[in-house]
């Protein structure tokens, strides 16, 4: 489990003794820098300590990765760590520290040649820019709802929003295997919960509460358990545009709906038709539920956690 540790004395002297033995002085250091000048590896950290973390596996420091107040970052790794993804881990943990600190973005810069750091902003979901052999990386840091809102509908439909976009960064940087292959003894895999989640937004708004028309509101009746299987044609982008679809679709019904409004088509004849209001409160604890399931997925392929 890699977590990070802010940097003090003891830190630093722990980082330097890595840099020596088990890193490229080009990675720790700007350029002609070498392991007998500890002195100018010291002064240099110290120049941006309170940005500065060591990285940390167990009880093992594997390297260093920073945060400035603009949300700058930079990363390096020992050589005896790399391949374990212990740079993807890091950076996820940054983007939870600059949560805490009001950071809207993080930012990164590296080139084209240093493929290991281009993979793992991608890997944690950046939007990548390449401009000759610069490569610019902006990570959009995800916000809860602001605490000052006291308005509940807004309030309830704005967390919703949230955690629709949460469903979506948990697949960003996920390769079409881990996509489609499940961790866990159910069977269900990444790309299939957004499909049913999909689904989810098109039963409950479209189909109960409006009524609309929908010839399969589970998915392909010829499938057993549709909605929660990707099936042969099914592609990533294709179930994304459709999960979108549905929650636009959602957003449009809501919009012009009272809470109070009941679904015009229900079938379970000893409960009540919901209105809008307990249909909003039943699919935002369902992303909740989901979303929370997806955490874990994700950290079990690849170490990646967070908002």
């Amino acid at each position: 489990m890699i977590r990070l540790r802010p940097l003090d004395d003891e830190g630093l002297e722990r980082l330097l003794a890595l840099a020596v033995s088990d890193a490229d002085p080009q990675d720790v250091m700007p350029p002609g820098w070498t392991p007998d000048r500890p002195d100018e590896f010291r002064d240099f950290y110290r120049g941006f300590r309170a940005d500065a973390y060591e990285i940390v596996d167990g009880d093992r420091t594997v390297g260093m990765i920073r945060l400035t107040g603009a949300g700058e970052t930079g990363l390096w790794v020992a050589r005896s760590a790399r391949g374990a993804g212990v740079g993807v881990q890091a950076v996820s943990r940054i983007v939870e520290r600059a949560v805490v600190r009001d950071i809207a973005a993080v930012t990164a810069e590296t080139t084209t040649g240093n493929a290991a750091a281009v993979a793992v902003l991608k890997r944690v979901g950046a939007a990548v820019e390449v401009d000759g052999d610069r490569v610019r990386a902006r990570i959009t840091v995800p916000f809860e709802p602001p605490t000052d809102l006291a308005d509940p509908v807004r309030l309830l439909l704005e967390y919703l929003d949230f955690y629709r976009d949460a469903v979506l960064r948990k697949l960003e940087g996920m390769s079409e295997e881990e996509l489609r292959t499940s961790r866990v003894p159910s069977g269900w895999t990444p790309l299939a919960m957004v499909k049913h989640l999909a689904y989810v937004e098109l039963r409950w708004f479209r189909y109960y509460l409006v009524g609309e028309d929908v010839e399969h509101p589970r998915g392909n009746p010829a499938v057993e358990h549709a909605e929660w299987t990707v099936e042969e044609g099914d592609t990533t982008e294709g179930i994304r545009e459709f999960f979108l679809a549905q929650c636009a679709r959602a957003r449009e019904i809501t919009a012009a709906a009272d809470l109070a409004d009941r679904a015009v088509r229900w079938t379970r004849d000893k409960t009540p038709a919901p209105t809008l209001a307990w249909i909003l409160f039943h699919v935002l604890q369902e992303y909740a539920r989901h979303a929370g399931q997806l955490d874990v997925v994700r950290e079990l392929t690849d170490g990646v956690i967070g908002a």
